[in-house]
């Protein structure tokens, strides 16, 4: 009998890692904030942008046609003095609505420079590529396709400029993979080889993954919220 030695990269461990409320509590709170520094900054540029100004140029723009909609024209509140409490109304607005749009009248015509919707396409994407089962790789190139036919429509409509879009992959994607990086490096005990941790914020990193598993010991797999599901397969098998 001969004993071959296994690679620990090599080995797939399951391990159910206790939920970490705090941890979690923080990241739900940063997304709030952030979420209300962006409706914040629509509400305020929203007085500094001119209603009679034209579109920049862009390249996008200047190729495709503008896709026909039902509303040309649309709505521009009337400008105010910008004080704190008309900004403050106005994100209240907004968070009364989620940021849907079909729920409240639109009234900010400002600049967006970034896409938020490419952020939340591309973000989620990146989640569920890294996390979901293997086996689904056939919906997760699916849904890389919908990610870009639904930037492709975010154009067409003329929802933002090109560069808009540009930034909104640039910033979840480059987020998103610096992260990972600090990430892998941190349960390599190498993060100082790695250049990226050198980023002002990659000391969150240590603090939200001291009690993961390293990602060689991690297995993706989806995981029923209640028992309930399982029991009527088994029921029906």
């Amino acid at each position: 009998m001969k004993i071959v030695p296994v690679p620990v990269c090599e080995l797939r461990v399951e391990k159910f890692s206790e939920p970490r409320r705090t941890p979690a509590f923080i990241s739900l709170s940063l997304l709030i904030v952030a979420w209300l520094l962006n409706e914040t900054a629509l509400a305020w540029i929203h007085e500094k942008v001119p209603n009679d100004s034209p579109p920049l140029p862009d390249l996008w723009f200047s190729i495709f046609p503008e896709v026909p909609v039902p509303s040309v024209k649309t709505y521009c509140a009337p400008k105010t003095n910008a004080s704190l409490e008309v900004v403050v109304k106005r994100v209240m607005k907004i968070a009364w609505s989620a940021g849907i749009e079909q729920l409240r009248a639109r009234e900010f015509c400002g600049d967006l420079i970034i896409s938020g919707h490419t952020i939340t396409l591309f973000s989620a994407l990146l989640a569920f590529k890294q996390y979901s089962p293997r086996k689904l790789s056939l919906l997760a190139h699916l849904y890389s396709i919908a990610a870009v036919i639904a930037v492709i429509c975010i154009l067409l409509a003329r929802k933002h400029y090109t560069i808009d879009v540009i930034f909104g992959y640039l910033v979840s994607s480059r987020t998103f993979w610096t992260y990972h990086s600090i990430q892998n490096s941190y349960h390599n005990n190498d993060m100082e080889k790695n250049a990226m941790s050198q980023s002002c914020w990659s000391w969150v990193v240590p603090y939200f993954e001291k009690d993961a598993p390293p990602p060689q010991l991690f297995i993706n797999r989806l995981i029923w919220p209640s028992s309930c599901p399982q029991r009527i397969r088994r029921r029906w098998a």
